[in-house]
């Protein structure tokens, strides 16, 4: 009896030793070609970007009838320490923007996103003078994928990233 209850007791810490290994693993990935059939589905379109850093690099966008709205730049890079190491610098660069009155806004960063509302000075680097002006700003990591999301501040433009990133599988809270 001693036997089966030490048994069970190592059976049932293993199986919360896994559970809680999975929950810091952080959110899955989303492979290039389901990045584009899901952003296809929900009517954005769709093109193959640039960067010099990331393995493959794709952009889909939507804007409605106002010129509202939202702006997804998918990054798959060769490793998570470089996606993790993008998305970092891409934090850093917001707070010294911040720091330097260069934003003007709320920046809320957890350990798998980040997102900033607010204005962007027309001197502001981060992204770029030609689009300063009132900016949603979201940044996911997920293993070796970055998304930046960039979105009007309108409620129907930031609905529809967060219900297009939650199609994606990443729920913001």
């Amino acid at each position: 009896m001693k036997i089966l209850k030490r048994l069970t007791a190592v059976i049932l810490v293993g199986a919360m030793a896994l559970s809680l290994t999975a929950c810091g693993s952080g959110k899955k990935k989303v492979a290039p070609k389901e990045f584009k059939k899901i952003m296809k589905a929900a009517d954005y379109d769709v093109e193959e970007g640039e960067d010099e850093d990331a393995d493959e690099c794709w952009e889909a966008y939507y804007t409605d009838e106002d010129n509202n709205g939202v702006d997804i730049v998918y990054y798959l890079f060769e490793s998570k320490g470089d996606a993790k190491a993008c998305f970092n610098k891409s934090y850093d660069d917001l707070k010294e923007e911040y720091d330097d009155e260069l934003f003007d806004g709320d920046i809320e960063k957890k350990s798998w996103y980040f997102t900033a509302d607010g204005e962007f000075d027309q001197d502001s680097e981060i992204i770029g003078g030609n689009m300063a002006g009132k900016w949603y700003i979201t940044c996911i990591v997920a293993e070796e994928t970055l998304l930046v999301c960039y979105s009007t501040p309108d409620k129907a433009s930031k609905k529809n990233l967060k219900n297009v990133l939650a199609d994606l599988g990443y729920e913001l809270d």
